[in-house]
């Protein structure tokens, strides 16, 4: 047998423990007096958040530059007012915040230590409230140029765009595939934490298995209103490798597809992660399976089916 498949990894209490958002984790410390540690915690998410927003800026920058390498000074133009549009509209979703916000870590700490704890989460919320809005900016920003794309060129020139990009992300992932497979647990749950997200874990002898309900990048910005906004974010559903062959697919998820099914399968010959997004406007739970063995042929069955139906989402939309 597989050494990766062999036994488990965790207990169902560490694995709880891992689950357990960093709200909660804060407000827990708070109610025991605990404070050692407290501020290296709330800096390590911090740190997540930030990573979240460079590579999103980044990401931005990676489409404006391709527009120019692929359609010259069209390409850009039709994206610069594609981005007048977008702003135009964006300010009565929510505000937007060209800097990151100030750090959290010490004033909570502070607040933690002369034992208001009411202070302190209430510092903290200020501050995740600020951070989400800084990243989701960016996220649906990055999305509406994406929508143009796809709306002037399809879906081939769409998916050019996303290998140009996944390049760089893929080579992140790649460095990962060799730790030990509880590490690149924690390090996915982590960067999962960064992205708003609360999560519910469990693991088998082959895999782990990644509840995310909701995932707070995809499932958020639909039950955040963003697709009725008059944003004119796109939803793809032609039979392409974008959509997973044909699965209605909002325009910032046809990443998934193209970065860790068909690029990833291009170095490892499987899928990774496999990320079983919901279809269309589903807002609901997405579930990601992380193996343990990164070449694991069991990934390719698990992939999301063109099947599935597209449930539109009840919750945050007007």
């Amino acid at each position: 047998m597989n050494a990766g498949r062999a036994h488990r990894l965790f207990t169902d209490e560490a694995l709880r423990e891992l689950s357990t958002s960093p709200r909660d984790r804060l407000r827990r410390r708070l109610e025991r007096s605990d404070v050692d540690g407290l501020g290296e915690e709330l800096a390590a998410l911090e740190h997540e958040h930030r990573g979240q927003r460079e590579r999103y800026l980044d990401w931005v920058t990676t489409i404006l530059d391709t527009a120019v390498q692929r359609h010259g000074r069209a390409g850009l133009r039709a994206l610069t007012v594609r981005t007048l549009a977008f702003f135009a509209a964006y300010p009565g979703v929510d505000p937007v915040r060209d800097e990151e916000p100030a750090p959290m870590a010490d004033e909570v700490a502070a607040a933690a230590g002369r034992g208001d704890a009411g202070a302190a989460l209430a510092i903290f919320d200020q501050r995740e409230a600020e951070w989400r809005s800084a990243v989701d900016v960016l996220r649906d920003w990055l999305s509406a140029l994406l929508s143009q794309v796809y709306a002037g060129y399809g879906p081939d020139e769409l998916e050019a765009f996303h290998r140009r990009r996944g390049e760089d992300a893929l080579r992140g992932l790649m460095r990962d595939i060799d730790r030990p497979a509880g590490e690149r647990l924690v390090n996915l749950v982590r960067l999962l934490q960064g992205h708003f997200t609360d999560v519910v874990i469990s693991e088998d002898d082959e895999k782990f298995t990644i509840v995310q309900d909701p995932c707070g990048t995809c499932a958020r910005q639909v039950l955040d209103g963003r697709f009725a906004a008059g944003l004119g974010l796109a939803v793809v559903t032609d039979e392409h490798p974008v959509t997973w062959g044909g699965r209605p697919t909002t325009i910032y998820r046809t990443h998934v597809p193209v970065w860790h099914v068909e690029m990833a399968r291009e170095r490892l010959g499987v899928p990774w992660p496999v990320n079983r997004c919901p279809a269309g406007l589903d807002g609901g739970a997405c579930t990601i399976l992380l193996y343990k063995d990164p070449h694991d042929p069991a990934s390719v069955d698990r992939l999301p089916s063109t099947s599935e139906s597209a449930t539109p989402a009840t919750k945050g939309r007007s």
